[in-house]
């Protein structure tokens, strides 16, 4: 039986992270025409790990795919609204690694006090669009970016404690809670 897991990321997973991006680059389904530079692409890891989150899953300690957040780009200045971006490996889809990296992902969120995802699919993106729908998002509209057309969709998350005056970064989630929901995660995947 393989080995799962589904971690936190650090910038020694840079370089995985990136070969896992590389194909995906300059095409409908990310944001950048050309491959970052692994420096940058460090820089990048670091800003937003600890401050909004950043997830590999490894099968038998091989990457296979990563998830993210950043800002949304519609309310930069909400902390409670932010957007997911999600890479997995050919090779390893249609097995439930997008499935697990979202789920601890959702988890993280809803422990951290968020209260809404957005999800940009670069269209056609037919079976980025069936993942995305088959995980609750809703489509809420359709952007021109500078050099693809996007459908915008929304998840709206159950925060634990809705009143909470800002979000919790998940590096100060709590450990037992993080562990419990990387377990879970970790169970999803069909290796």
């Amino acid at each position: 039986m393989a080995k799962v897991a589904v971690r936190r990321i650090n910038e020694w997973d840079g370089p995985s992270m990136l070969k896992i991006y590389a194909p995906y680059v300059g095409t409908a389904a990310a944001p950048e025409e050309a491959l970052p530079e692994l420096q940058a692409y460090i820089q990048r890891i670091d800003r937003y790990t600890y401050g909004l989150g950043w997830l590999l899953c490894e099968i038998d300690s091989t990457p296979a795919g990563f998830c993210h957040l950043t800002e949304n780009r519609a309310d930069p200045e909400n902390l409670f609204s932010v957007e997911f971006q999600l890479y997995v490996k050919p090779a390893f889809q249609r097995i439930g690694v997008g499935r697990a990296l979202w789920s601890l992902m959702r988890d993280i969120m809803e422990m951290g006090n968020r209260r809404e995802v957005l999800a940009r699919v670069g269209l056609p993106g037919e079976g980025v669009l069936g993942f995305f729908q088959a995980m609750g998002f809703q489509a809420v509209g359709e952007e021109q970016e500078a050099r693809r057309q996007v459908l915008l969709a929304r998840y709206q998350l159950a925060p634990h404690d809705p009143g909470a005056a800002k979000p919790t970064k998940p590096y100060l989630v709590l450990n037992h809670e993080y562990e419990e929901a990387r377990e879970r995660a970790a169970l999803l995947v069909r290796a």
